[in-house]
């Protein structure tokens, strides 16, 4: 019998390596959202082997500006709920871009503390600011 490891795509689909140690539930939000394939691919050169995204180009590119908006708004959202539960509110977080506010609610489900956060749909009066790949999120009580 023989032992290939045969794999079947398109023939438009390329390949995007991403950094290695990145979390699953970044990745798993980067398949849902870019709707790209997840691989390991072993470079028997050098014996190793490294994450790759599989996909069209325009899914790609979209992946390429989601992968770090997602890791960024994940770290954030970290923080800002780490922060809460030691003060024991509930965070108000709000973002105007209604792209990143999906984001910041999909990956409310990924965090620890998630009850101490509230994606709400108007900005929370006497809010801070925090950048998230140029992008603005408000936090407020």
């Amino acid at each position: 019998m023989n032992d290939f490891n045969f794999k079947c795509y398109d023939i438009d689909e390329k390949e995007l390596i991403i950094p290695p140690g990145l979390p699953q539930s970044v990745i798993a939000r980067l398949i849902e959202i870019c709707n790209v394939k997840f691989d390991v691919r072993d470079d028997e050169l050098y014996n190793v082997k490294y994450p790759v995204l599989i996909g069209k180009e325009n899914e790609l590119e979209k992946a390429k500006k989601y992968l770090q908006l997602i890791t960024e708004a994940k770290l954030a959202l970290r923080d800002i709920a780490r922060l809460a539960r030691k003060y024991n509110i509930k965070a108000k977080v709000y973002a105007e871009d209604e792209d990143l506010r999906y984001i910041l609610n999909e990956l409310k489900n990924d965090i620890a503390n998630r009850n101490f956060i509230e994606i709400v749909e108007e900005k929370p009066e006497d809010s801070e600011v925090v950048n998230v790949a140029d992008k603005k999120i408000y936090v407020g009580v």
